[in-house]
């Protein structure tokens, strides 16, 4: 994740304290929260919780009816209690840090006896780590709405704010891996090029290998090719353009390209030059048909068939 600032932070605080996030097993995976290190802690005891969702005031948490806890905590609402949140850093080591908490509403879980869920309301804004992982989440997730097609070019500069290394990279069409190169990305799809003819790439199921020099491995998008033509005055060069499957593109993906374009956003409005374009570089275009020939020549050998 982005490193944030004192300013993001509070921004994330102002704009997203109320948001609540309901704790799946894929958002506890984006989010790199351990849940077996989840304990809520009462008179000097930590007792382990399973945590079902949170925002930055409050949390729910599921306990036990027949634990020690629960007792103690269904016999006086209002109870100060801590929650000990565990997320994982890069290297998967431990960054925990307790909130203080008022216990404000105990329920039966879903209809059962055995399990209860718990409000507990936050007496303090919680720690910085907790601020900047939700707000990077809720925010990578609204843009993901409301700002899925602006489209980021791919030249050396973005691919430096992208924690890319390279434009070249792999597409996967009906599992056949080919060599391709990406021209733009956004969130919910990307062009490449790559040796081909347009009309037996289209509608291909395909799956676009993405490497960010900041993770261990790459990320396998799966979507299908919505277009493709030939590249100006080609027969062999195909500008195909590619949709993702919107249910399955990772939320670390997500993180990337939400911090591209809210840093670009940021330095747009810090030179006062917001002009409305919904296009992140204005050298995009819809096919990335307006390279030069010579930048085609220059591309081929980076495109042939993986398998050759």
């Amino acid at each position: 994740m982005a490193v944030s600032t004192g300013v993001q932070i509070a921004r994330y605080y102002d704009f997203f304290r109320d948001k609540e996030i309901v704790f799946t097993k894929a958002n506890l995976q984006s989010l790199r929260i351990d849940p077996k290190q989840i304990y809520l802690k009462y008179q000097g005891a930590q007792w382990p919780c399973l945590i079902n969702s949170s925002s930055l005031q409050m949390a729910k948490i599921i306990i036990g009816t027949g634990t020690g806890v629960y007792t103690e905590l269904a016999k006086k609402k209002d109870l100060s209690v801590s929650l000990r949140f565990c997320f994982l850093d890069q290297d998967n080591s431990p960054i925990h840090f307790f909130v203080n908490c008022v216990v404000d509403k105990i329920e039966l879980y879903q209809n059962t006896d055995k399990l209860s869920l718990v409000t507990l309301n936050f007496t303090q804004r919680p720690p910085d780590d907790l601020i900047i992982r939700m707000g990077e989440f809720i925010e990578a997730s609204e843009n993901f709405i409301n700002r899925k097609e602006d489209r980021i070019l791919i030249n050396k500069e973005s691919l430096r704010k992208l924690s890319m290394e390279k434009e070249e990279t792999v597409i996967y069409i009906d599992n056949v891996p080919r060599r391709c190169i990406l021209k733009n990305i956004s969130f919910s799809g990307a062009n490449v090029m790559l040796v081909g003819i347009p009309k037996f790439l289209i509608g291909k199921p395909i799956s676009l290998q993405i490497e960010f020099v900041d993770m261990t491995r790459p990320l396998l998008i799966k979507g299908s090719i919505s277009h493709a033509v030939f590249y100006e005055g080609r027969k062999d060069i195909s500008s195909v353009n590619v949709a993702f499957n919107t249910e399955t593109i990772p939320m670390e993906y997500k993180f990337h390209i939400n911090n591209f374009i809210t840093n670009y956003q940021k330095n747009m409005l810090n030179s006062n030059k917001v002009n409305g374009v919904n296009i992140v570089n204005p050298e995009a275009s819809d096919s990335s048909n307006e390279n030069s020939d010579s930048a085609v020549q220059q591309s081929q050998g980076s495109v042939s068939n993986a398998t050759n």
